[in-house]
């Protein structure tokens, strides 16, 4: 069973416990994505946002050839539940939870790399918890990325670490969020070449 890792965020530049037996590729499905969920760290990362723009993925071939390993494997390398690490395969169809437009994407990619399966890291925003009740807007996000910054000198590896993951993110990876922080002096970080295909 040949099994693909989709990834958008630090999962490119940082794989940690990820066992992949490929490089990533640039030529995922294009998802809906979002600096929209504030981590356990203060850090604001990429997730599925519905209602995004567009954006281009990576993927790489998972060393495991079974499901559940595969997905155990994103599962501890993220730190996060197992109902977090989505899926679709040719016979199963897909993971509870997913929405049926990345469904849709998904399956159809999958299709034409001839993949039997393809699993991705499913967290979704908690913008609402984190945020005091308020919606996420791509304006509220870069408030937020400005108050870290207003309180680096008090918690300056909180700010470091929002900075980095805005920054290391894949250069062809253009949301609202990062377009507007470009735009505030933050630059899109030169990844190795080691870890891409083309």
């Amino acid at each position: 069973m040949e099994i693909a890792v989709i990834g958008w965020g630090s999962l490119i530049w940082c794989p940690g416990s990820l066992r992949i037996k490929t490089k990533w590729r640039s030529d995922g499905p294009k998802l809906p994505l979002e600096f929209a969920r504030i981590s356990q760290d203060g850090r604001l990362t990429l997730v599925i946002r519905p209602g995004a723009e567009k954006q281009p993925t990576y993927w790489a071939i998972s060393e495991f050839d079974n499901l559940d390993d595969a997905c155990q494997n994103l599962r501890e390398r993220e730190g996060c539940a197992t109902p977090h690490i989505h899926w679709v395969t040719a016979k199963n169809g897909a993971a509870d939870d997913v929405p049926p437009m990345v469904v849709k994407a998904v399956s159809g990619w999958r299709t034409t790399r001839e993949l039997d399966a393809a699993i991705w890291t499913g967290l979704t925003t908690n913008w609402k918890e984190k945020r005091g009740g308020r919606d996420f807007t791509h304006k509220d996000a870069v408030r937020y990325l400005q108050e870290l910054e207003s309180e680096r000198d008090r918690a300056k590896s909180t700010y470091d670490r929002a900075r980095e993951y805005v920054e290391n993110t894949p250069p062809l990876i253009q949301t609202k969020v990062r377009r507007a922080m470009q735009q505030k002096g933050w630059q899109d970080a030169k990844l190795s070449k080691v870890l891409f295909d083309d």
